[in-house]
């Protein structure tokens, strides 16, 4: 019999972000970088994933709870209480760059300010601080009109009512999901060198502009429930259609405009 996986399944995991509202339930803390704790009885003890004897907390508090900081009794208390002090979350981007690459709806966009537009409004885009370094802004498209995952400056927060936030302590992801199908996911990472980018987006392999290695890159998913609008790295759909496989750098306007009328755009930013 192979040894049990020290990583939950995703079901597992799921269920225990939701339990404490997304966010690190310790008092003064949420985080929204979590990873799990077992306590009942600890991993060392006996390897399970049964979510009654796991809670999920940042990485600081659940080292500290893995050396003994926390009583069962305390960490019960986390579990049963936490969802009720969770509120909005809310992280940062810490990736600081003067340029990066934006892959969406299988469009690359090197130095170009805003990479999706939709009814005349800017979707992802990005602004540069003081210092010049680009710093990612999302606005989410949804038929919902209820508040969506956003991200301003490299901040990203998602208010109360999502299905699912998804933030690894490594703090390059964050996803979220609708019960509707909203759907939400950005990535940050690093391409070491063309070998690297070659494997990750093969039909590119031939853009013969692309900038120097090592590449920061970014991307972003979204979909949007009741529109047929899906976006990926590796296309976009849009009641039916399909764009994509294009190189944009230092391009002034949107690398992609979707013209739906100014009713129709305005009303998937309606809030």
């Amino acid at each position: 019999m192979s040894e049990i996986s020290r990583k939950p399944p995703r079901d597992v995991l799921r269920r225990l972000r939701q339990e404490v509202g997304f966010c690190c339930p310790v008092e003064g803390c949420g985080s929204p970088y979590l990873t799990w704790h077992h306590f009942d009885p600890p991993w060392r003890a006996e390897k399970h994933h049964r979510p009654e004897g796991m809670v999920a907390l940042c990485r600081e508090h659940a080292d500290k709870a893995d050396n003994g900081a926390f009583t069962d009794d305390q960490v019960r208390t986390l579990k049963r209480e936490g969802k009720s002090r969770a509120s909005v979350v809310r992280g940062r981007f810490d990736w600081m760059r003067h340029k990066i690459l934006m892959v969406a709806a299988d469009n690359f966009s090197y130095e170009c300010y805003t990479a999706l537009e939709i009814g005349g409004v800017k979707s992802i885009w990005f602004e540069r601080d003081e210092d010049g370094y680009l710093l990612l802004n999302v606005k989410m498209p949804t038929l919902a009109r209820r508040p969506r995952a956003e991200i301003e400056q490299n901040v990203w927060t998602v208010t109360p009512g999502a299905d699912e936030v998804i933030c690894p302590p490594n703090g390059r992801i964050v996803e979220v999901n609708h019960s509707n199908g909203d759907r939400f996911r950005v990535e940050f990472f690093t391409l070491e060198n063309s070998e690297k980018f070659a494997s990750r987006y093969p039909h590119m392999v031939n853009c013969k502009d692309m900038p120097e290695y090592p590449l920061t890159a970014v991307e972003v998913y979204e979909t949007v429930a009741g529109t047929g609008l899906s976006l990926t790295p590796y296309g976009i759909s849009m009641g039916g259609g399909h764009i994509g496989g294009n190189y944009f750098q230092c391009l002034a306007g949107p690398a992609i405009s979707i013209d739906l009328g100014p009713e129709q755009g305005s009303r998937l930013f309606r809030r």
